[in-house]
């Protein structure tokens, strides 16, 4: 009789077992296809953030780069050192700061413009 009542507690802790494990397999498939989700959704927003950054740094490093090339070679001109230089060098500054605005200042939603 002890038997009999060992079996029934051991069916009974079985379906139990098989009914948490579908559970938890239901929970890991769950948490799979949202972390799949939340991958694909970082991939692509990962490189265009890199992308912009590079553009931005960039355009300032040409700006100023360009300014002072243009000054130091008016120096060299008009023999004005350094006044070419750092004027240009200003001008440059200003230009790419100006073209890092006009990049942060676009709209960056993928949809339609409103109309007008």
């Amino acid at each position: 009789m002890a038997e009999k009542n060992h079996s029934g507690e051991d069916e009974a802790l079985k379906q139990r077992l098989d009914q948490l494990t579908k559970a938890l397999d239901g929970k890991r498939q769950e948490t799979e296809q949202t972390r799949r989700t939340a991958q694909k959704a970082n991939d692509g927003s990962l490189g265009k953030a890199m992308g912009t950054g590079f553009r931005v740094a960039s355009e300032l490093a040409a700006g100023i780069l360009v300014g002072a090339f243009l000054g130091w070679q008016l120096d060299k001109w008009a023999d004005s050192s350094p006044w070419g230089l750092l004027g240009f060098l200003i001008l440059g500054t200003i230009a790419g700061f100006w073209n890092v605005y006009k990049l942060a200042a676009r709209p960056t939603g993928g949809g339609k413009p409103p109309e007008a």
